[in-house]
């Protein structure tokens, strides 16, 4: 992506730096009158080579890339969006291959690409403020003055040559960003108060202060959504490859989110765009649905989806949102190309990466020991003697030295300890080892501040 020199307004980016480009402006009229037209073809030549190579599938994603690293690094707000980040790469990609395909023309025109358009709209629908999006342009700006300098000074021995490929490359650089960023300002500028006057943006800030943990009237918060706050929720995240039509996008997300609603026995869903190819959305249903239910949604071609675990409440509705984005972040780093990931499915992977934080492992806890999680002393002995004859192996003897009790009382405790779960410890062991050792490290930490949450049917 190509950028604005400042927050406050476009600045060419020779403007920025006027004593380093008047030498280079100098020494390359130094050369003298009889020598400019050889000069200036040798320039278009190496700017025309250099445009070629870049625009090649491989070294365009390594420029993106080398771009995009420095605005995630600098620019905090890209760093738990992982819509917005895909949002930024595609701006990047597309800017760049515009540019290039016009930078040696005689008639340079600036084209504006409908990706950066999108990244300015999913910046204002965030709420974000503008001064960000500029700092990802300027960010961006230095990135690439970096990468240009560095492989002028490895490619060209000739110092004048390299003087006058800067001159002509940043002219065009500076009206290119002049251009963009005037179009873009008002793209936020628009898209921003149409979401703070309409019902979307009331429908949206309702849908952040539930996210956030705001302090609400359950009753008024409903009816703004348009769903009871109080019923079951399941959250699901959805996403349209590059496959999809920029025309088809919004049908075909609206579709799959009615899809995976019907599939849940719900009505129509509850949905707020999350970016240019995304789609926030909760289904509300009376109670957890039906196993057998769950597998049955087919998606339209090109999209993805991920989805939380059902939970009750307005915890829920937050709990399951957070557990759709965490298996969207899975979804998206790995290899398998499934079309829905559900959190259920990925959890512990989730929780080994680290990805939901605290408030997932605490949630996780919650629901894996549900009333064994109790604190009084009682249920404390049962959940501590679980948790060694787990670490045991599930081998009563081992348990009981360690313990100082008799076998029989280990495999009392355990057999008291099932029943206050509702199953058998066999039933998803992993995570209930998982649960108990988070309990034995963090103690009542360990669920302090979770989320409500309902045992897993």
């Amino acid at each position: 992506m190509l950028a604005p020199a400042s927050d406050m307004a476009p600045v060419t980016f020779l403007a920025c730096a006027p004593t380093l480009n008047e030498c280079i402006v100098q020494r390359y009229k130094k050369r003298g009158e009889g020598m400019r037209n050889d000069a200036e073809s040798t320039v278009a030549d190496w700017i025309e080579s250099f445009s070629k190579r870049v625009q090649l599938p491989e070294e365009l994603e390594h420029l993106v890339t080398i771009v995009d690293n420095e605005v995630l690094a600098e620019v905090p707000e890209y760093a738990a969006d992982e819509e917005l980040r895909r949002d930024l790469h595609a701006s990047t990609r597309a800017h760049w291959r515009s540019f290039l395909s016009v930078i040696n023309r005689e008639r340079f025109e600036v084209h504006t690409p409908p990706e950066a358009y999108d990244l300015a709209r999913t910046v204002a629908r965030r709420g974000i403020d503008l001064a960000a999006l500029l700092k990802t342009y300027r960010v961006a700006q230095r990135a690439v003055w970096t990468h240009i300098t560095r492989t002028l000074d490895e490619e060209v021995a000739d110092a004048d040559l390299r003087a006058a490929v800067l001159v002509q490359f940043w002219e065009r650089v500076s009206r290119w960003l002049d251009a963009t960023v005037e179009s873009l300002v008002g793209t936020y500028t628009e898209e921003r108060e149409q979401w703070q006057r309409g019902a979307l943006a009331r429908r949206a800030e309702t849908v952040h202060a539930v996210l956030r943990g705001d302090l609400l009237d359950l009753d008024i918060a409903s009816q703004e959504l348009g769903l009871s706050l109080r019923r079951h929720h399941t959250a699901m995240v959805l996403w349209a490859d590059d496959t999809v039509p920029e025309v088809d996008v919004v049908r075909a997300l609206e579709g799959s989110a009615t899809e995976l609603a019907q599939a849940l026995g719900a009505p129509r869903p509850l949905t707020m765009a999350s970016g240019a190819r995304g789609l926030w959305c909760w289904a509300v249903t009376a109670g957890v649905p039906d196993a057998a239910t769950r597998a049955t949604a087919t998606l339209w071609p090109g999209v993805r989806a991920a989805v939380g675990i059902s939970a009750a409440g307005v915890g829920g509705f937050r709990s399951s949102h957070r557990e759709a984005l965490a298996a969207q972040s899975v979804a998206i780093t790995a290899a398998q190309d499934q079309v829905i990931t559900r959190y259920a499915e990925v959890e512990l992977a989730c929780l080994a990466a680290g990805v939901g934080g605290k408030a997932a492992m605490r949630a996780m806890v919650e629901r894996e020991l549900g009333p064994l999680a109790a604190t009084d002393d009682a249920t404390t002995r049962l959940r501590e003697t679980l948790h060694e004859f787990l670490t045991h192996a599930a081998d009563a003897h081992r348990t009981g030295k360690a313990l100082g009790v008799h076998r029989n009382t280990v495999r009392y405790r355990v057999r008291q300890a099932e029943q206050l779960r509702g199953h058998p410890i066999d039933r998803r062991r992993a995570h209930l080892e998982l649960a108990l050792h988070c309990h034995h490290v963090f103690g009542v930490g360990a669920l302090a501040d979770g989320e409500p949450a309902v045992p897993r049917q």
